[in-house]
């Protein structure tokens, strides 16, 4: 279903982002919001990327990006800061030597991995995605980075839902967590 929400960075001027939620998935009862209708408009994508770009610790010296909705603001706030760039990236997905972390829970399928060749170890990096959800994804993320010699204390998201524990999860994990706009786990059903 389509929606409209209002994202109001801090100190800054609130704006409308058209995006779409995919009822009862990836689970029955959660509504993923798909960033994919703002993302696609460059004047938008400028005003969400400047937005997380007020979250980002100022010693941050590379930003990773999760597979997949997380890699493209990754790369477009990179570049943005003139800081790195670590995709983080599913397990099927990369064909070259990686450390993963496997997790169950139904965000992540076969879990997360990064390449070996990616030199992070003492640099600090902050991770970002398009949605927070029960954490699982994003606290796998973190531990490969600390595993490879990285600092990750921080973690950056367009929307977090409600009620789903990812932001407690990762609080707990010593990661601050900023979200530009946090949406219900669900929508209500449209009237028939």
């Amino acid at each position: 279903m389509d929606c409209v929400t209002v994202l109001a960075p801090t100190g800054g001027t609130p704006f409308l982002v058209r995006y779409r939620r995919w009822k009862n998935h990836p689970a029955p009862g959660v509504d993923f919001p798909d960033t994919s209708p703002f993302a696609t408009d460059g004047p938008t994508m400028v005003r969400v990327v400047d937005a997380l770009a007020q979250g980002l610790p100022d010693e941050t010296d590379v930003i990773g990006g999760i597979d997949i909705g997380g890699l493209g603001f990754a790369g477009a706030l990179a570049r943005r800061n003139a800081i790195g760039i670590l995709d983080i990236r599913k397990v099927g997905s990369m064909r070259v030597e990686v450390i993963r972390s496997i997790m169950a829970n139904y965000e992540l399928g076969d879990g997360v991995a990064i390449s070996r060749a990616n030199r992070i170890a003492g640099r600090a990096v902050t991770i970002l995605d398009d949605c927070l959800m029960s954490g699982g994804t994003a606290l796998a993320a973190v531990e490969l980075v600390r595993r490879l010699g990285g600092r990750c204390n921080a973690a950056l998201f367009v929307f977090e839902l409600e009620g789903m524990g990812g932001r407690a999860l990762l609080e707990g994990a010593g990661v601050h967590v900023h979200a530009l706009r946090s949406l219900p786990q669900a929508e209500p059903d449209e009237p028939a």
